[in-house]
């Protein structure tokens, strides 16, 4: 009996260095969370896979990879490669820091360059910082 190759969709995270890419992805491959105290830099290239359920009854799996930049796009610029057979994208910005979420229209300029027919999502993170939220529902309805 041959087996059935799962497929794969490649997800990629896109924002400004600390809006909290990194912490995503760590919640993803490990279902962990730094707290900003504990917090390092990362830097360089890191990418995660994961099985999901994709539906009921046999071969309904997913692998799911979700790539980090891991602080690159501080020192260099994220090449093409990066963005190359990604079937989502997620635009990441920090609630409380408005440039991160200004700047996004680059992010997605990249994303329609590199890998025009992903699925685009829009990601507010550190919404646990209630009181410092800048970044209004408004704003990322009208992005």
């Amino acid at each position: 009996m041959a087996s059935v190759k799962i497929p794969e969709q490649k997800v990629i995270l896109c924002g400004e260095y600390g809006v909290g890419k990194s912490s995503l992805f760590r919640r993803f491959a490990t279902n962990t969370f730094v707290t900003a105290t504990d917090r390092k830099s990362t830097l360089g290239l890191d990418h995660y896979e994961k099985i999901y359920k994709a539906g009921s009854g046999p071969n309904k799996e997913v692998k799911l990879q979700l790539w980090d930049t891991g602080g690159m796009e501080r020192v260099a610029s994220i090449t093409s490669s990066y963005y190359k057979f990604a079937e989502g994208a997620i635009l990441v910005f920090s609630l409380d820091n408005p440039d991160t979420f200004n700047i996004l229209s680059q992010h997605l300029l990249d994303i329609v360059t590199y890998a025009e027919n992903s699925k685009i999502f829009l990601c507010g993170n550190k919404y646990d910082l209630k009181s410092q939220i800048q970044v209004t529902d408004a704003d990322m309805e009208n992005f």
